[in-house]
C-alpha cells in the first residue's frame, strides 16, 4: 500500500553554497569564453563579416548563416501572500526565486548545441537542457539532457505557461522527480502534426548517479488550424523502470518510486501529500486537448500513470486540469506547430496585454485511501512588452485524507526573460 502523509508547512527558501558559486563561476566563464572563440573563429574562416542583433539577449551570427551563437537567460521572481492559512498554521509572506537562468544555444556546421544553467536552488548543479543536436532529413535528433516528451504543458516553456505553477499532470506532479533525463530525443512536424520519441537513463545531472531506463513518445494532430481558429489534439505514452539498488527504495531516489505533491499543492507554500509510493515501474498515458479562437483559449490534459512494485502492491494515480483564458486587449496566442504548444501573446499597444485566466486542477489516487489535491486558480496576466509579464493569481486549494486541509494564497510572479 502506498505511503500517505502530510508534513509540515514548507518555504522554498534560495541558498547557494559558496563552492558552487566558485564552480559556477569558473564553469560559466570558461564555457563562453570557448563557445565564442569557436564560434567566431569558425565564423571568420568561412564569412568575411559577423551580425548582432539583441531583443534583449544578444545573438551573433555568420553572414552566410552557417554560425550562430546566442546567450539568453531568464528571471521568475515570486511573492507569496498567506490568505486563509488556519489548516497548515500561521505562514508568513515570502520571496522566492523561482528560476534564474543563462542560457547559451546555437550552431556550427550543420550542428546544433544548446547550455542551459540554473542558479536557484541547493542543489549540487545547475543542469537544465544540455545537448547537442542535428537533422536526419525531417527529423531532428538531440543528445543529451532534455525533457522526455510527455504532455501539452510539460513541453511547454516557463516562460510560456499559463500559470506561475505547471499542473498536476506534469513532472510538478504525476510525473514527479522527473522533468529532465539524459538520452537520445527524436521528433519531426509537418503543416499540423508533430511526432516525438526519446529514450532515456533515469540520470539527471543534478542529481546523484541513478540507475535504471525509460522511453516516452507524443503525437500530437490540429485538424483546424488557421489565423482565427486551432483545435489541437494529443497523446503521450511513457514507462520508467529503475534497475539494481533502486528497486527497492535505497540508494539514490529515482525520483519514479514517489507521487509527491510538496510545493506544489497550495502554490509554493505548502506541505507534503504522497498519493503513491512504489518503487518498481511507472507506466503513464496522457491525453491533451486544447482550442484557440481569437482571443479565447482553453486547454486540457488528462493522465494516468501505473506504479507497480513486487513488495508494496500496485497503485495508480489520474490526474487532470481544465485552463482557459480571454485577452482583453485582443491578441491571439501564437500556436508553434513544431511543438505542438501554445505560446504567449505579442502585445499590440504600448500599454501591453492583458489577460484574464482560470483553472481547476485535480490529483487524486485510485487505491484506498484514495486521497485527492485539488485546487482554483483564478488570476491575470499583464505582458508588458515581449521580455516582461507580471502574474498575479489567488489560489484555493485542498487536499482530501483522513483529515482534510484547505488553505488560500494569493501570488504575483515578476518574470524578465531575453
Amino acid at each position: 500500500m502506498g505511503a500517505v502523509f502530510a508534513a509540515a508547512p514548507l518555504v522554498s527558501q534560495v541558498f547557494i553554497p559558496p563552492a558552487f558559486i566558485r564552480f559556477m563561476g569558473v564553469f560559466m566563464h570558461n564555457l563562453f569564453k570557448y563557445a565564442a572563440l569557436a564560434v567566431f573563429a569558425g565564423a571568420s574562416a568561412v564569412a568575411h563579416a559577423d551580425t548582432a542583433e539583441s531583443r534583449g539577449g544578444i545573438t551573433v551570427k555568420s553572414d552566410d548563416g552557417r554560425f550562430e551563437a546566442k546567450i539568453g537567460g531568464r528571471i521568475h521572481f515570486d511573492t507569496y501572500i498567506p490568505v486563509d492559512d488556519d489548516d497548515v498554521g500561521d505562514l508568513t509572506g515570502q520571496t522566492n526565486f523561482r528560476r534564474t537562468r543563462l542560457i547559451l544555444d546555437g550552431k556550427a556546421y550543420g550542428w546544433a548545441y544548446k547550455f542551459e544553467c540554473d542558479f536557484t536552488g541547493t542543489g549540487t548543479g545547475c543542469f537544465r537542457e544540455m545537448w547537442l543536436g542535428s537533422t536526419l532529413g525531417p527529423v531532428n535528433f538531440r543528445i543529451g539532457q532534455a525533457k522526455p516528451y510527455r504532455g501539452m504543458e510539460e513541453l511547454t516553456s516557463s516562460n510560456e505557461i499559463l500559470f506561475m505553477e505547471r499542473p498536476f499532470a506534469t513532472a510538478s506532479g504525476i510525473y514527479s522527480g522527473n522533468q529532465y533525463a539524459q538520452g537520445v530525443f527524436l521528433d519531426s512536424h509537418g503543416a499540423n502534426w508533430t511526432w516525438a520519441v526519446s529514450g532515456y537513463s533515469l540520470r539527471n545531472e543534478e542529481a546523484p548517479p541513478t540507475e535504471g531506463v525509460g522511453a516516452a513518445a507524443r503525437v500530437t494532430f490540429a485538424p483546424v488550424l488557421n489565423d482565427e481558429t486551432v483545435l489541437h489534439l494529443g497523446l503521450s505514452a511513457s514507462t520508467d523502470r529503475p534497475q539494481g539498488e533502486q528497486r527497492d527504495g535505497s540508494g539514490n531516489p529515482t525520483g519514479i518510486s514517489v507521487r509527491d505533491a510538496s510545493g506544489r499543492a497550495f502554490g509554493r507554500i505548502s506541505g507534503g501529500t504522497r498519493i503513491a509510493r512504489t518503487s518498481d515501474e511507472r507506466t503513464g498515458l496522457g491525453g491533451e486537448l486544447a482550442f484557440r479562437t481569437g482571443p479565447f483559449y482553453a486547454q486540457g490534459e488528462y493522465a494516468k500513470v501505473d506504479y507497480k512494485s513486487d513488495t508494496a502492491g500496485d497503485e495508480s494515480v489520474d490526474a487532470y486540469y481544465l485552463q482557459a483564458s480571454w485577452l482583453l486587449t485582443g491578441e491571439t496566442k501564437p500556436y508553434d506547430v513544431k511543438k505542438g504548444v501554445f505560446k504567449s501573446p505579442k502585445p499590440k499597444a504600448a500599454s501591453g496585454a492583458w489577460e484574464l485566466k482560470a483553472r481547476y486542477d485535480v490529483m487524486e489516487g485510485e487505491t484506498a485511501p484514495n486521497d485527492k489535491i485539488s485546487n482554483w486558480i483564478v488570476g491575470m496576466n499583464w505582458f508588458v512588452n515581449p521580455n516582461v509579464r507580471f502574474m498575479l493569481e489567488y489560489l484555493s486549494g485542498k487536499i482530501e485524507q483522513t483529515t482534510d486541509t484547505e488553505t488560500q494564497i494569493l501570488q504575483l510572479r515578476s518574470q524578465f526573460n531575453f
